[in-house]
């Protein structure tokens, strides 16, 4: 129909992008997201290549496609070459990118769109891209939220900056007090303090480090004894009693700089800001001193961003710390000691005591260390009162979020229904002229399906014939649809729905389908889902439905295949659900099909069905009466006409077929009436062998040899 010239809409768009992600090699590759939608999921270990097939991540040909194609993983290897197709779009000599982590791309990037999507990775890396063998690779990995997250140890990850000769300080490893580190290590793996943390060259090794260690408390300092870097963590881990104590009799000088202040204005809430790495989001956990809030009367906020901090618990344990710490209740001191204090290391615990400033015994922590002059041997300490150690709990738990995000996964569409289009489905999607000169035995297919899930958006429309390629059609929208709660006999008319999809959607003179009878809602009370219909509708009949029956409301926005196809043909049809995740992968959606029977070009079947003056009765007596009402498919156009309106035409060379039956054997027909009403006289029926009892009565109109899709189909006893 129409004009055959081609016409361009759009283009795909196809290219070979290649991505550096960071240092190599990693120890996976678990997810990539493209335009905020997860385009892949897996884990990849090593050197490979990767098949990604989301051409509708974005909509499909119709929107802005999707990404389609193979993704190449370089991790970097001492031996790694480039993969062909990288080395034939760069040509000449190429480099194998060794020591870096890159990913070649080569495929569908997007459709109707030249912008390419922005790509975001997730990857793992702890025992992996180490220069030489990983330093104690049993206490790498700290796996949190059930494995979901693999975070990596603070102590090793300090423990690289100091030693790497690539990046870092490139220290020999034997300039490490390998047990200090161990112990540090074991106990923050014991702890499930684990960070996710990423270090760029715009920040100093030395500020990254720093970075590290006020994440976990811990202290790194280079032993005046053995010239070794050591590694502490500030925590509640000895026992009071076996701390060396200082006094004005035991080596303590002086107690300089007592800041003792009141602890009033002091902060007494405290927000941690970390970085959720599955979502790829920052999120805030707050905790407050409430003792401290009802004295100030108000509330003294300070927010701390600890971006390297995975979890919620964990982010509840750091603010319970740094709460304590910050809270103003905490003493400070510089403490002189004559040379007996030449043991204390930064961040070690020890006591003190004097009686003059009414310190009768207080734990307190080093800080920073002056060792002194030539001239003068006291070492002079910086100190607080030790009450850093991390909480084994936050003083809230991590609650359960009410709000639980919805699963965006496209799902199958299990309520489905192909049909095919009548002439009032045409006409009410096509102008008058172009109307008049549709070929009238072509035949199209539309489609019918129900909301699998709450986040399903639409569904794309695939059809073929026989064995050939799938062919994308069409884009739907989801019906409204439910079950009958009650049977309906044929002059039903009183309905109520339950197990709805989108009965919001409903309202007064729309179209639905139940079995092959289209009806027209007349009144709807959306309250109680309940209302009345005007019965046997376009070109349909009344017909009989059993409770639980499913009824389609069908609205504008069905999926059409707009192919012509000829009487007979079989078409097969699948739809693929889209959600903002992506669309169904076409191996999981079902497949239908239908058997095209012209029904555009076929007449309607009679309306208004009356026998002996009663609309479907159970019994008649004597000579049986059948009268109708004209229809006419192009004077009704795309209006709903049921089939109780009066006469309207008929089409120009209608006529009328009566057939009777006794059981399964025709006994009678009249054909070619022009009429609205034809008797079966006893005459004729005694002629045929009757009186029958039941009597089957049939009645379909034909034009140019063409019958209705419908007939009227009736046993009546007689009496």
């Amino acid at each position: 129909m129409g004009s055959g010239k081609k016409v361009t809409i759009g283009y795909k768009y196809y290219m070979g992008i290649h991505m550096g992600l960071c240092r190599g090699p990693i120890n996976a590759l678990v997810a990539i997201d493209a335009g905020g939608k997860r385009a892949w999921e897996g884990s990849v270990t090593a050197s490979g290549t990767v098949s990604i097939n989301k051409p509708g991540l974005f909509g499909g040909d119709k929107k802005e496609g999707g990404v389609d194609g193979t993704l190449h993983v370089m991790m970097g290897e001492p031996a790694q070459t480039a993969p062909a197709p990288l080395a034939t779009m760069l040509g000449g000599d190429v480099p194998g990118f060794r020591g870096m982590c890159t990913l070649f791309f080569d495929g569908l990037v997007s459709a109707m769109t030249p912008y390419v999507k922005p790509w975001k990775m997730r990857i793992r890396r702890s025992t992996a891209g180490w220069d030489g063998p990983a330093w104690y690779p049993e206490r790498a990995v700290i796996q949190l939220v059930a494995g979901s997250i693999h975070s990596m140890n603070p102590a090793h990850i300090v423990y690289e900056c100091l030693t790497n000769r690539q990046w870092s300080r490139g220290m020999p490893r034997d300039r490490i007090n390998d047990a200090s580190f161990r112990a540090a290590a074991d106990r923050l793996y014991t702890e499930g303090f684990g960070l996710c943390l990423r270090w760029t060259r715009q920040e100093s090794v030395s500020n990254f480090i720093q970075t590290v260690l006020d994440h976990i408390g811990g202290t790194l300092y280079q032993s005046r004894f053995d010239g070794l870097f050591h590694l502490t963590l500030v925590r509640d881990d000895y026992t009071v009693s076996a701390l060396p104590l200082f006094d004005e009799d035991s080596g303590l000088l002086s107690i300089d700089d007592d800041d003792n202040a009141a602890a009033s204005g002091a902060t007494n809430e405290i927000i941690v800001q970390y970085h959720d790495p599955v979502s790829d989001q920052d999120r805030m956990w707050r905790e407050r001193n409430l003792a401290a809030v009802h004295a100030d009367g108000q509330i003294l906020s300070q927010t701390l961003r600890y971006p390297g901090i995975p979890t919620a618990e964990l982010a509840g344990r750091v603010a319970m710390r740094e709460l304590r710490t910050r809270g103003g209740r905490v003493k400070r001191f510089k403490v002189r000691l004559d040379r007996r204090g030449y043991r204390i290391n930064p961040g070690d615990a020890f006591r003190i005591r004097s009686l003059k400033r009414g310190i009768a015994d207080m734990v307190v922590r080093a800080g920073r260390i002056e060792d002194g002059t030539l001239t003068s041997a006291n070492i002079t300490i910086s100190v607080v009162q030790d009450i850093f150690g991390l909480p084994a709990l936050a003083m809230s738990a991590p609650q359960p979020p009410n709000w639980v995000a919805p699963d965006s996964t496209p799902a199958a569409v299990v309520h489905r229904r192909l049909v095919e289009l009548s002439w009032r489905d045409l006409a009410a999607t096509t102008d008058p002229a172009n109307l008049e000169i549709i070929d009238p035995t072509a035949c199209r297919l539309a489609a019918l399906a129900v909301r699998p899930t709450s986040m399903s958006l639409g569904y794309v429309l695939e059809t073929r014939v026989g064995s050939g390629a799938w062919a994308e059609q069409d884009t739907g929208d989801w019906v409204a649809s439910g079950l009958l709660v009650g049977a309906l006999g044929r002059t039903t008319t009183a309905f109520a729905l339950t197990a709805g999809a989108d009965l919001d959607a409903v309202s007064v003179g729309a179209l639905a389908q139940i079995g092959t009878e289209l009806v027209r809602v007349a009144t709807w009370n959306a309250s109680t889902q309940s209302g009345t219909l005007a019965r046997g509708c376009v070109d349909t009949v009344p017909a009989e439905h059993a409770a639980g029956a499913r009824m389609w409301l069908v609205p504008d926005g069905i999926a059409i295949d707009g192919t012509d196809y000829a009487p007979s043909v079989t078409v097969q049809a699948r739809l693929l659900t889209q959600t903002s995740s992506g669309t169904l992968a076409a191996a999981l959606a079902g497949t239908d099909s239908l058997t095209m029977a012209r029904r555009a070009d076929r007449p309607y079947p009679p309306g208004r069905l009356r026998i002996n003056g009663a609309a479907y009765p159970a019994t008649v007596t004597g000579a049986v009466t059948v009268s109708w009402a004209h229809r006419d498919r192009k004077l009704q156009a795309d209006q709903v006409i049921d089939t109780e309106q009066t006469s309207i035409g008929p089409e120009p060379g209608t006529t009328y077929r009566l057939r009777l039956y006794s059981g399964a054997t025709l006994k009678r027909t009249y054909a070619g009436i022009t009429g609205t009403s034809q008797t079966y006289t006893t005459e004729h029926e005694t002629a045929d062998g009757g009186p029958f009892n039941p009597l089957r009565i049939v009645l379909d109109s034909v034009r140019d040899g063409l019958y209705s899709s419908q007939a009227h189909d009736i046993t009546v006893g007689r009496s």
